[in-house]
């Protein structure tokens, strides 16, 4: 069993190295943080098995023939919530499903290659969820920013610990 703790300023510099690159190098991040490269490694392994953090490359969406990107905000009869959850986050073409406070019930992203096929989506498949009492679905023209930075920059006492240099050498 995995122990659980808290993340420290070294897991919260190997995750902001990772946000930068996804490719940093053991080495490299072990040179930034002041730390050896096996330290790295067991933090980072550590980091994967708790599922703190995933590895992965994005593509761009318009760039890999995904044209039809959508945000599509929903209200769902309160008993059949759960059904309506669990069939969206089946859906392959549905990327990111969140339970909301405000005028929606349910936001998910729909990424689909043409308009064509969203109109079937919003039509067909979105139809058959349970519970679905509306719908309002806007199209994504262009992503002027997309981040994958969660953990903001550390400031002062909150920066990784680094080794101090040797005296004299």
């Amino acid at each position: 069993m995995a122990r659980t703790r808290t993340l420290d300023a070294l897991d919260q510099g190997i995750i902001r190295s990772l946000q930068r690159d996804g490719r940093a190098s053991y080495s490299a991040m072990a040179k930034a943080l002041g730390v050896t490269e096996g330290t790295i490694r067991n933090r980072l392994a550590w980091l994967l098995s708790e599922r703190i953090v995933r590895v992965v490359a994005v593509a761009d969406l318009f760039k890999v023939g995904l044209h039809a990107v959508a945000i599509t905000g929903m209200n769902v009869e309160r008993g059949k919530m759960k059904q309506a959850l669990a069939r969206l986050m089946d859906m392959e073409e549905v990327r990111y499903v969140a339970v909301t406070t405000g005028t929606f019930d349910i936001i998910i992203e729909v990424v689909l290659p043409n308009t064509d096929a969203l109109h079937d989506f919003l039509v067909d498949r979105l139809a058959s969820v349970p519970g679905i009492l509306r719908t309002d679905t806007s199209m994504i023209l262009k992503i002027h920013k997309q981040s994958y930075t969660w953990l903001p920059e550390p400031r002062g006492d909150d920066a990784a610990p680094r080794r101090r240099a040797k005296k004299g050498g």
